[in-house]
């Protein structure tokens, strides 16, 4: 987490939302073996459900302990957009981190999340009707689940970073969000719909 505490984000209703929404993690174990995976959050059992290729050397060692980095979208801030003298370039961003042991799922357990991350994903893409696993042929299947393991993240702590410049001035946001819109990157008008989204509100 960032060590400035106004930027420390305490509302877990809120973090799981992010993170529920964003559904991509970079994981990180004691070795610092790093894997990125897609996962569906199961709040009722306060864990994350995800897969790995059975090739992946994390994958091969579990049960262990790993934090989750679960990124949203960032923004360099450029000291020319505030209003107040004397600033420096910053960088704004969301970010959270969830710690837990990682542990081996049946094979029931992971065919239902992969269905389950497949609908969420696929209700997102408009005018189109939803992709589903029994579109393959069972053999196709079988084939491509032996390929991966299921995996469960307990949810033993959960922290957040939600760095959109509230320790400035409204002027100061105001002209952040301005020139962040004016911006051609998706990344930068996301960071801007994000910081009036949160503006003045408590972290």
């Amino acid at each position: 987490m960032h060590p400035t505490s106004v930027f420390h984000w305490k509302d877990r209703a809120e973090m799981l939302a992010f993170v529920r929404a964003r559904s991509f993690a970079t994981l990180v174990d004691e070795s610092l073996r790093v894997a990125q995976v897609p996962f569906i959050v199961d709040e009722a059992a306060s864990r994350l459900l995800c897969h790995f290729s059975r090739g992946n050397p994390m994958s091969r060692a579990l049960p262990m302990r790993v934090v989750a980095v679960v990124n949203g979208a960032d923004a360099y801030v450029s000291p020319d957009w505030y209003k107040s003298h004397e600033q420096v370039p910053t960088w704004d961003y969301e970010s959270v981190e969830i710690v837990g042991l990682l542990t081996p799922v049946d094979d029931t357990l992971l065919r239902d999340f992969l269905a389950e991350l497949s609908a969420e994903h696929e209700g997102r893409i408009l005018d189109k009707a939803p992709w589903t696993m029994d579109k393959l042929l069972p053999a196709t299947l079988d084939k491509m689940l032996k390929g991966i393991i299921g995996a469960a993240l307990s949810i033993e702590s959960i922290r957040g970073t939600r760095k959109l410049s509230q320790n400035k001035s409204d002027d100061d946001i105001d002209g952040v969000i301005a020139a962040l819109k004016r911006s051609p990157s998706q990344h930068d008008h996301d960071v801007a719909a994000r910081m009036a989204l949160v503006r003045r509100r408590p972290t």
